[in-house]
């Protein structure tokens, strides 16, 4: 069976080039470029009529239509473009066609400029005229923010009942990914207007942060609603190998940095082993990565 389109995006100092073929085990791939020369593209979402959203890290909102036409979105709020940080990951709504909405994470920064955490906010794209976001809100912003420029996951995905979710890195701080008052190493819960459900494992900010769904992850940046389990799947960076599939589910612990499959940077082993009680094994993991 073929796969056409499979990428379609290039970044700084590529041009574009003939259509290319490739043969996999399983299927024939045809991979054709839209659009070249985008700087550190991050996120993608496409529109309803075929047209789509790209992030670059640096604060650019990109519209690209079918054809490879190009157009920047004007409105995009102010990102904290340092290390890994920026503008991150777009998601359109389920009824863009009625309401023109979408939503960005990105790193928000601190208001001396000094720190920065994940933040997500919605916004009305209006295509008329030169296209430009309005009536921009930020629905999440990570709490304790740092000077870090690592680890901001910043994954949305939208579930089917009005609520969404996002991915926390651990902002490089391993030892906050375990604590559930705190934002970083989790993913995030809530209802598309910013509110907190009432059936969230922490809803009632006794034992974590209401919007917390699950902790103990390094740095997620890959998640899916999976229509087949009908719930969240993310995939998460290890370090020196480690990386992992995990399904999370409500109020339980995923082991970073109390046990991983991978190791640290320089060989040295991390944290407690590979198993614990009370913390969930990936569904899947890499090692080496």
């Amino acid at each position: 069976m073929p796969i056409t389109g499979a990428i379609f995006l290039l970044g700084v100092n590529s041009a574009l080039s003939e259509t290319k073929f490739f043969k996999t085990e399983k299927h024939n791939v045809t991979v054709e470029v839209i659009a070249s020369n985008l700087n550190h593209p991050w996120g993608l979402a496409f529109l309803p009529d075929g047209s789509f959203l790209v992030t670059e890290r640096g604060g650019t909102l990109n519209l690209i239509s079918p054809k490879g036409k190009l157009k920047k979105i004007a409105g995009v709020p102010k990102v904290w473009a340092k290390g890994q940080g920026g503008l991150l990951d777009v998601a359109v709504d389920t009824a863009f066609a009625q309401n023109s909405t979408i939503y960005l994470t990105y790193s928000q920064s601190s208001d001396d400029g000094k720190k920065a955490g994940t933040a997500l906010a919605r916004a009305e794209l209006s295509l008329l005229g030169k296209p430009k976001l309005r009536n921009v809100k930020v629905i999440f912003s990570q709490g304790n923010k740092t000077g870090s420029g690592v680890h901001f996951g910043s994954r949305i995905v939208l579930a089917p009942d009005n609520k969404l979710f996002i991915t926390v890195g651990d902002r490089g701080d391993r030892r906050r990914a375990q604590d559930p008052f705190d934002h970083a190493g989790s993913t995030i819960r809530i209802y598309r207007d910013g509110s907190v459900p009432s059936d969230n494992p922490f809803a009632d900010g006794k034992r974590g942060l209401p919007e917390i769904w699950s902790v103990g992850h390094r740095n997620p940046q890959g998640a899916i609603w999976n229509p087949v389990t009908n719930s969240l799947w993310t995939i998460a960076h290890g370090a020196k190998g480690g990386d992992e599939v995990n399904h999370p589910e409500a109020g339980k612990n995923y082991g970073w940095p109390v046990i991983s499959y991978g190791r640290n940077y320089g060989g040295s082993k991390i944290g407690e082993g590979t198993h614990k009680p009370g913390m969930e094994q990936p569904v899947y993991f890499w090692d080496p990565s």
